[in-house]
């Protein structure tokens, strides 16, 4: 029975993301650096201060 759901919602998940243009997983701008999607993660509070700084580091190794 829950088969018959996954069907359905699958279908309409594939024509919302075939109608945008956009492949799927394609959630950067294109131009945006991962230092620019780090600094906006941070300002927006999604990450703290401790992450940011731990996060930079990682790029910049």
């Amino acid at each position: 029975m829950m088969l018959l759901w996954i069907i359905p919602v699958g279908i309409v998940v594939y024509l919302l993301f075939a109608k945008s243009g956009k492949p799927l997983g394609t959630w950067v701008k294109s131009g945006e650096t991962p230092e620019d999607v780090l600094a906006k993660r941070f300002i927006n509070g999604e990450i703290t201060e401790e992450e940011y700084k731990k996060m930079q580091k990682i790029i910049h190794e």
